[in-house]
């Protein structure tokens, strides 16, 4: 698999993804709700980790959160940039943010973990947890109940690019793991006439403020 194959298919894929979350309104208010939790909470910046073209960071930008992105693909990360002008798209890895520790009232991970490993939840989640605040929120949304997807070509260009699916109990474990505390999970089945090709699951966790040490 080569993450690189996303600067080959950006354009195209903004423009297929462009009105996607006016198609899907479950999804939709998942974000928005997401972004009202947070300002509930006292908080107001958000990072959008994996942000791809900017979709989901539009939706939380008019939510009212202060929004910033980071992705792999620099083609990516500056379609992002014309989506929300002013607003900064770092390239770079989500399993080491150029962020520093605690940037952030909220982190948002918009199907950007289908290309990691199991195994290698635990320690992302770890790193998204690093640029969190104490009480901050995270938005995990991913694929869930079907076997790996590879593809192999995708709007005509030739790509190789593997999309994996997690067990909900799994990502639980890796959060709690991580130190997080889940806070909600909903799922919905696949949508076909979205040509959807697995169940869509979402989780919501939060990470603790510590606790005061007792005299």
């Amino acid at each position: 698999m080569d993450l690189a194959d996303y600067d080959l298919i950006a354009r195209d894929y903004a423009d297929a993804c462009a009105d996607e979350l006016e198609r899907k309104p479950f999804d939709r208010a998942v974000l928005t709700g997401f972004a009202r939790l947070v300002a509930a909470s006292g908080g107001s910046t958000a990072l959008d980790a994996g942000c791809g073209p900017g979709h989901a960071a539009v939706v939380l930008a008019e939510a009212g959160l202060a929004v910033e992105g980071v992705d792999a693909s620099p083609a990516m990360a500056a379609l992002a940039e014309e989506r929300l002008p002013g607003r900064r798209f770092a390239v770079g890895d989500m399993t080491a943010l150029p962020h520093g520790d605690a940037a952030f009232h909220a982190v948002c991970a918009w199907y950007s973990i289908i290309h990691t490993p199991a195994a290698g939840l635990g320690a992302l989640f770890a790193e998204l947890g690093r640029v969190l605040a104490p009480g901050g929120w995270l938005l995990l949304a991913f694929q869930t109940e079907a076997p790996t997807l590879d593809l192999d070509e995708a709007f005509g260009r030739r790509i190789s690019l593997r999309f994996l699916r997690h067990e909900v109990a799994a990502v639980h474990a890796a959060l709690r793991g991580a130190g997080f505390d889940v806070f909600a999970t909903a799922k919905r089945e696949r949508d076909i006439a979205q040509r959807e090709t697995a169940a869509q699951a979402f989780v919501i966790a939060k990470k603790p403020r510590p606790t005061a040490a007792a005299d």
